[in-house]
């Protein structure tokens, strides 16, 4: 195999963990994550890191028993959905447009107004039910896994460049600054192995992602 197929591969294998990611942040477990088939997807497919093992067992548990299966729901609508103490802001602009005393900023802010012009010019669409603010975290990483995808299908070598570009800016314009800082929130949060693991796993993949594209930026700076 050559050096740019592996490449390729790489960008396609960033792209499907992106994409779960994102999935699992934009709405609530549904009953396609409690397919046994999706579970052995999840085993092949995430790192081999804590937080899968309690991630799939928690989907085994919840495919078993229907009223963990609503713990799941409820704990992702008091993480990610609904005003209270559990609720993680899962939006840009409220960790990088803070109040004056330090809580939560506004919605809506010039992150958001950023990121509506960036899917919109991009042409991207969403699955239905993913009617979110633009900077919210799903989004923001549907949109890594989008150009993560198109690397990995890019036709010549030109392509490939402004696509591995666009991932290393977009990282450091739209991710760096806020989402180390929720996914420990998150983790520290939930209440259910199932988001505890998701967002250790996350946090993980995060870190190795900024340091892959650090050394990607050096090269293009």
């Amino acid at each position: 195999m050559t050096q740019a197929a592996d490449f390729q591969n790489e960008s396609a294998t960033r792209a499907n963990l992106y994409s779960l990611f994102a999935g699992g942040l934009a709405r609530k477990v549904d009953d396609s994550w409690l397919n046994p088939r999706f579970r052995e997807k999840l085993k092949m497919g995430l790192p081999d890191i804590s937080g899968k093992e309690e991630l799939v067992k928690a989907l085994k548990r919840a495919e078993e028993d229907p009223e963990y299966f609503k713990e799941l729901q409820l704990d992702y609508d008091a993480l990610l959905n609904v005003p209270g103490p559990k609720l993680t802001f899962p939006y840009e602009s409220c960790y990088t447009h803070r109040n004056i005393d330090g809580t939560y900023g506004r919605l809506w802010q010039e992150p958001a107004q950023d990121m509506h012009r960036i899917l919109k010019e991009w042409e991207i669409a969403f699955a239905e039910g993913w009617d979110l603010i633009p900077d919210h975290i799903a989004l923001e990483l549907f949109f890594m896994a989008k150009l993560c995808r198109r690397t990995s299908t890019a036709k010549n070598v030109e392509d490939e460049e402004r696509l591995q570009e666009w991932q290393v800016r977009f990282f450091q314009a739209h991710l760096n600054s806020w989402i180390f800082e929720f996914v420990n929130v998150l983790e520290m949060k939930a209440d259910t192995d199932f988001y505890r693991g998701m967002a250790h796993l996350l946090r993980a993949f995060l870190e190795e992602e900024k340091e892959g594209l650090t050394d990607s930026m050096e090269q293009i700076v």
